[in-house]
């Protein structure tokens, strides 16, 4: 209760809005027995109270913008006997603090969980931030975003050979589709990143033949089959990374050196992943050192190459040239270990999500669809996948339709909810200004910038009507305007919406994909303001890894949608004969009722570990070739 008082004083100090929890909703306890208390809780009229809702961990989902539409106020403090919470969804303010990297900067105690194996560029702050990112940052340039595009061409089209090939007709019912975009951004990051090449089973022979640049497997490449498991491992390379992401809250709860003696299953099957993918991860750095001694070169991105020169690795030695070690710091065998980690974890996990969720509200909005199909049409014209060029496509995607699509559903899902910071406990008191006037955060206060409110915030976002006032898209956040709502087209200019061909591309050399990390969306398409809209940060702390999910998303979904179209399964309310005899309004009506079960269902099961995804459920989809959907007619 003393510390409850000291906080809400420091809290009430500041003469921000503010709001009491009795605990902090990163309580171990609270998120342990939560799931069982929940049940209970719902039953009592504290389940309206604006205080219970924020003891949700995934509050930012939940709510989105609403909490701050109550209060008022697009900053609250929310009081804890833990420590204080500042809570933004103000565009400006969000821009001043991603400004001031040393005045705000990471709490770097909430990325304990990625440390794992090591210390690594997301985890650290300061100098030794600046060390690892001047060591990772090279191999993130435009040559090797050409590869990242070639092998996401490669394994799009694997994906969709996958699904089509046991089929006589032209459609097909897939129910895990939330599944298979892990494995390709898996596949994408293996290969781009780290020389493993990963294969739909049948989809050997595509990786002899070479794409626009020229790629092929090079010799210091390796070959693994995903389910297979080599050596004397207990878990393969693709079995051991996704055990061991599906359970990262036992890692993150339990000390390492303990999960093996618990009396639990599931949790001794964590570190059994936590132990394989290590081993895995070390064989992938002692191969690198191998191949850096003999002077073997492998082509592409290469980021364990690279994490390995930076630890002072050099040709025609394993061992660490003593006078650069003298001379400037290196990268130590954990830290490797650890960079390794967090590039594929990001790495895959990012752009899946977004690869995913981008289907899912394509296939919920046939129209904005169609768009997207007419928009490649223009784009690639008859031009088979084999000659898709990364300068010449990668550019007029990202201007028109379909970064209009990547832009929409980031807005609505960013790969986390909120980006944490702080004002240190040993740092001076920070001012910021909020509407014109001064307010000051003192030391140990925790900052989010929540980028779910952020991004439907009405100050800050040009917004329509809702589309059904009488069936808002969320029961509490924006119901009297169009922000919680996908709407792709948001993001079109006139010019953009008529310039899909790429022979007009000049018009957007601006916007030419020539840095490492580029753009959070296009110069062409609609410029929110600075802090609006932050799906990968903004500022010194921006992701490196933006333009890299960028390019694989959108030549992801280049080749789904080129030459098929996705639409929910609507097997709860019809099966397939009965469709077929329906008429418009029939099938306009069991469409409805499927799209409003799978916003339900979004609502309910999207949580956050890492990354925001579904967890939990699958929503079933029926691809089709072009020209033979069921429902398309009703949403021209």
């Amino acid at each position: 209760l003393w510390c409850l008082r000291r906080n809400l004083l420091a809290a009430k100090a500041t003469g921000l809005p503010y709001v009491v929890l009795p605990w902090s909703n990163l309580n171990l306890p609270w998120l342990l027995l939560r799931p069982l208390l929940l049940p209970v809780l719902n039953k009592l009229p504290i389940r309206d109270s604006l205080w219970f809702r924020l003891l949700s961990v995934d509050w930012p989902w939940h709510q989105q913008y609403a909490v701050f539409h109550q209060l008022d106020s697009d900053n609250f403090i929310y009081v804890s006997p833990t420590r204080n919470y500042f809570n933004t969804a103000d565009a400006a303010v969000i821009d001043q603090i991603t400004k001031r990297r040393h005045d705000f900067p990471k709490p770097v105690e909430v990325y304990r969980s990625l440390d794992i194996y090591g210390k690594n560029v997301v985890s650290t702050e300061g100098n030794l931030w600046k060390h690892h990112r001047k060591t990772v940052s090279p191999p993130f340039n435009e040559k090797n975003n050409r590869m990242v595009w070639d092998e996401s061409l490669r394994q799009a089209q694997s994906m969709i050979n996958g699904w089509m090939s046991h089929q006589a007709e032209s459609s097909v019912s897939i129910y895990q589709v939330a599944d298979d975009c892990m494995k390709l951004s898996l596949y994408v990051i293996s290969c781009a990143g780290f020389g493993v090449n990963l294969d739909w089973p049948g989809a050997e022979d595509q990786r002899k033949q070479p794409l626009t640049n020229g790629h092929a497997t090079s010799s210091t490449e390796k070959e693994i089959k995903p389910s297979e498991i080599d050596g004397d491992h207990r878990m393969s390379y693709v079995d051991a990374l996704q055990t061991l992401l599906h359970n990262m809250l036992w890692i993150f709860i339990f000390p390492i050196f303990l999960m093996k003696w618990l009396p639990f299953s599931g949790i001794r099957r964590s570190y059994t992943s936590y132990v394989e993918w290590g081993r895995h991860l070390r064989e992938l750095f002692d191969n690198k050192k191998d191949d850096i001694a003999t002077g073997k070169a492998q082509e592409g991105m290469d980021l364990m190459g690279f994490l390995c020169k930076g630890a002072g690795l050099t040709s025609g030695s394993t061992m660490r040239d003593s006078e650069k070690l003298q001379s400037k710091p290196v990268l130590s065998d954990t830290e490797i270990m650890g960079n390794a980690f967090v590039f594929l974890l990001a790495g895959h996990e990012t752009a899946a999500n977004s690869i995913h969720f981008s289907c899912l509200y394509l296939a919920m909005h046939p129209a904005s669809q169609r768009r997207l199909q007419k928009s490649l049409d223009r784009i690639f014209a008859s031009r088979p996948i084999s000659e898709w060029e990364y300068e010449r496509d990668f550019t007029a995607l990202f201007s028109t339709m379909a970064g209009a699509v990547l832009a929409e559903e980031l807005r609505l899902i960013p790969p986390v909810p909120a980006i944490p910071k702080c004002v240190p406990h040993n740092a001076s008191p920070q001012t910021l200004v909020i509407n014109d006037q001064k307010y000051t955060l003192p030391p140990s206060t925790y900052i989010n910038l929540v980028s779910l409110a952020a991004h439907r915030n009405p100050k800050t976002w040009p917004a329509g009507p809702p589309s059904d006032p009488k069936n808002p898209v969320h029961p509490n956040s924006n119901t009297d305007n169009d922000l919680e709502e996908f709407k792709p087209e948001r993001w079109l200019h006139d010019t953009a919406q008529i310039s899909d061909d790429p022979a007009e591309k000049d018009q957007y050399t601006e916007d030419a994909p020539n840095t490492a990390t580029g753009t959070n969306s296009s110069n062409a398409l609609h410029r929110p303001p600075r802090g609006a809209y932050i799906p990968f940060s903004e500022g010194y702390r921006a992701c490196l890894g933006r333009r890299f999910a960028q390019v694989e998303v959108l030549a992801a979904l280049a080749v789904i949608f080129k030459d098929y179209s996705i639409e929910l399964g609507v097997d709860k309310y019809a099966s397939d004969e009965e469709v077929e005899k329906m008429g418009e309004k029939e099938r306009r009506e069991v469409y409805g009722k499927t799209v409003g079960d799978v916003r339900a269902l979004m609502m309910e099961k999207m949580g956050m570990l890492f990354t925001m995804q579904m967890r939990g459920a699958n929503v079933g989809v029926r691809v089709v070739k072009r020209g033979e959907e069921r429902f398309a007619d009703l949403y021209q």
